[in-house]
């Protein structure tokens, strides 16, 4: 995994304090941020008393956006690391949506320390295994940053538009592009090897996983959301809440 310099970009964060241990942290998908992203789950009256971080992941929503990173899926884990070793946090609840679900895997996987329960919402298992990601690294940094963001976020829904512009552009290319690359071994493969129980939460509308019998087999719980394709916090917040209280409650 990526060490930063003394000094490393910082990663911002809302938190909803508790003294409840673990922590529970929230990481976004491709383009989103903390608080629009996972906001309204995390601060519904289930989880009231635990402490619940939600960071913008680096280049976007409020946090550094240095261009001297590769943004890969081990730079954006490294710097989640940095943040919860910093807050002295460990074996916190882990909840990651899309991107912010491979990056969370990624994280338990290299640092089976700071993570007790995974709980990944459609994340990309396998190398070009997307859509908007796919679309975005298929430009080249210069085209993207050029026309690309723009036309991105003429074609988006009003909600994600809204992050997307906060997003800074060489970072958004970058963490796509690392995204479709993938690290080694796969995202697919440190889910099904990595210890401590792992939830794979699915929306009705995008459906079940691929291969999913070998995710069950490997010990992966596999979960669906009804009414809800892959932005299922939006689609069915309620239900989010309910698979994520019978995950960690």
């Amino acid at each position: 995994m990526r060490v930063f310099p003394e000094q490393p970009p910082s990663v911002r964060t809302f938190t909803l304090p508790g003294s409840t241990d673990p922590a529970m942290v929230f990481l976004h998908g491709l383009g989103s941020a903390g608080v629009p992203a996972f906001g309204a789950i995390a601060a519904d009256i289930a989880f009231e008393g635990r402490e619940r971080v939600l960071p913008d992941l680096l280049g976007f929503g409020f946090s550094d956006r240095p261009h001297d990173i590769g943004y890969s899926l081990d730079d954006h884990a490294a710097a989640v690391a940095g943040l919860l070793d910093q807050r002295n946090l460990t074996s916190v609840d882990l909840v990651g949506h899309s991107l912010g679900g491979s990056i969370a895997t990624v994280l338990a996987y290299r640092r089976p320390d700071l993570v007790g329960r995974l709980i990944v919402l459609e994340p990309n298992l396998l190398p070009w295994d997307g859509t908007a990601s796919v679309e975005i690294a298929r430009q080249s940094e210069s085209e993207f940053v050029d026309t690309g963001v723009a036309e991105l976020i003429v074609d988006a829904d009003p909600e994600w538009a809204s992050t997307l512009r906060v997003a800074d552009p060489v970072a958004l290319h970058r963490t796509a592009v690392g995204l479709c690359v993938g690290p080694e071994p796969t995202i697919r493969s440190m889910l099904e090897s990595a210890t401590g129980p792992r939830v794979f939460v699915y929306g009705d509308r995008t459906g079940p996983p691929s291969r999913e019998a070998e995710l069950i087999s490997a010990g992966v719980e596999v979960v669906r959301v009804a009414d809800a394709g892959h932005v299922m916090m939006a689609d069915n917040p309620a239900g989010v809440v309910e698979v994520l209280r019978a995950a960690l409650l």
